[in-house]
C-alpha cells in the first residue's frame, strides 16, 4: 500500500506540473499614459484591451493559454516610459508590447522594442511612418489618411477653402498631422492662409484668436484646423470663441475626448474632428462592444480610442493564433498575414 501511494504521489506531481507548465499564460505588456495630457485617450485605450483580453480568456485562451495583461501607467514621463519597457521585456518576458495614443511616446516605447526584437503594436499613435522607422503596427488610420478626409469634407461638401492651421511645434503628432493637412488643402483646391504656431504647455490662446479674428473679419479665412493633445482640444475652443472667432473649426483624432466638452462648454458645439470609429454606428459588431464595456466599466466606452485598444490585442492574438507561437520574433510574421480583420474601428 505504502509503494502505491508513493507511485500515485509522484504521479501526481507530475501530472500537476504538466498542468502547471501547460496554462503559462502569454504575457502582453500594456504601456499608456493613464495619468498626465493623454490620460483621457489612453485610459479608453487600456480599458478596451483588458476587455478583449478578458473575453479571449473566457473564450478558452490563445492556443489553450490565458493572457495576462501587464498594464502600466507611464505618466507622460519618458523616463517612466523607457523604464516600463525594459522592465516588462527583461523582467516579465512579455511576447509583445502594445500602447500609447500619441506619436511621441510611441517613438520612444517602440525604438526600444525593436532593439530587443519584441513586436509593438499602438492602438492609436498615427503618424504613417512608425511602420518603417521601427517595424512597429498600427490598429489605427495614418494622420495622412485623417488630414486628407477633413481637407476633402472641408472643400468638396462646404464650399470651404481659404484655411489656418494652428500647429503645436512641441508635440510630433501635431507637425505631421497639420503638414498632412496643408498638402491635402492644396490638393483639393484649397488654400493655407497662413500657419500659427503654439506649444503644449501653453494655457493662453487669446493672442493668437486675436490674429486669427482679424483675418475673419475680413473675410480672409473659412476655417481654422488645430492640431493639438486632448489636454488643450477644449481649451482651445473655448478661447477661439470667447474672443469672437466664429468660423469653423476642424481638428483631428486627438479631439475624440471627453475634454472636448468638459473644458469648451458650448463653445465644443459645431466642432468637427476625424475620428476612428463612430460609436453611434448601428452595426452589430460596435453596438455589442458598447454594451460589453458598459458591462465591464460601469459606463460607455468613452470615446474611438477604446474600440482601438480592443482591437489590437485581438491583433496580437490573431497573430500569435496564426503562427501557433507566442514567440516575439514569430508574432510579426502573423501580424503580416491578417488581412480583412473584422474589427470595432473597421475592417483592419
Amino acid at each position: 500500500m505504502k509503494k502505491l501511494f508513493v507511485l500515485m504521489l509522484s504521479l501526481f506531481i507530475v501530472l500537476a506540473g504538466t498542468m502547471v507548465f501547460a496554462q503559462e499564460p502569454i504575457k502582453i505588456g500594456v504601456v499608456m499614459n493613464l495619468t498626465g495630457p493623454w490620460a483621457s485617450i489612453d485610459n479608453p485605450s487600456a480599458n478596451g484591451a483588458k476587455l478583449a483580453a478578458d473575453q479571449i480568456n473566457k473564450a478558452g485562451g490563445i492556443l489553450g493559454r490565458q493572457i495576462d495583461l501587464k498594464v502600466v501607467d507611464t505618466k507622460a514621463d519618458e523616463g517612466e516610459t523607457s523604464a516600463a519597457v525594459v522592465r516588462l521585456i527583461e523582467n516579465e518576458k512579455v511576447s509583445a508590447l502594445i500602447g500609447y495614443g500619441d506619436t511621441h511616446w510611441v517613438n520612444i516605447a517602440a525604438s526600444m522594442a525593436k532593439e530587443y526584437g519584441v513586436p509593438f503594436m499602438t492602438p492609436g499613435a498615427t503618424h504613417p511612418r512608425i511602420p518603417e522607422r521601427f517595424g512597429a503596427w498600427l490598429a489605427c488610420f495614418g494622420d495622412n489618411a485623417q488630414a486628407s478626409a477633413i481637407a476633402e469634407y472641408a472643400v468638396k461638401y462646404l464650399g470651404l477653402k481659404k484655411g489656418v492651421i494652428w500647429v503645436d511645434t512641441a508635440v510630433d503628432f501635431s507637425v505631421a498631422v497639420c503638414a498632412f493637412f496643408a498638402d491635402a488643402l492644396k490638393h483639393y483646391g484649397g488654400e493655407v492662409i497662413y500657419e500659427d504656431y503654439f506649444e503644449v504647455t501653453w494655457k493662453d490662446f487669446s493672442a493668437m484668436a486675436a490674429r486669427l479674428k482679424e483675418y475673419q473679419d475680413r473675410g480672409e479665412v473659412d476655417f481654422v484646423y488645430v492640431g493639438a493633445i486632448p489636454d488643450n482640444c477644449g481649451l482651445i475652443a473655448k478661447q477661439l470663441r470667447d474672443n469672437g472667432v466664429t468660423i469653423p473649426m476642424y481638428g483631428e483624432d486627438g479631439f475624440d475626448t471627453p475634454l472636448l466638452v468638459e473644458t469648451g462648454g458650448a463653445a465644443a458645439e459645431g466642432v468637427i474632428f476625424a475620428t476612428h470609429v463612430s460609436l453611434e454606428d448601428p452595426s452589430p459588431i460596435i453596438q455589442q462592444f458598447k454594451a460589453d464595456y458598459q458591462a465591464m466599466f460601469g459606463n460607455p466606452p468613452e470615446n474611438a480610442f477604446a474600440a482601438l485598444g480592443y482591437d489590437a490585442v485581438k491583433l496580437v492574438a490573431k497573430a500569435i493564433e496564426i503562427v501557433g507561437s507566442d514567440a516575439p520574433d514569430k508574432i510579426p510574421e502573423g501580424l503580416a498575414q491578417i488581412k480583412d480583420f473584422a474589427g470595432v474601428s473597421g475592417t483592419i
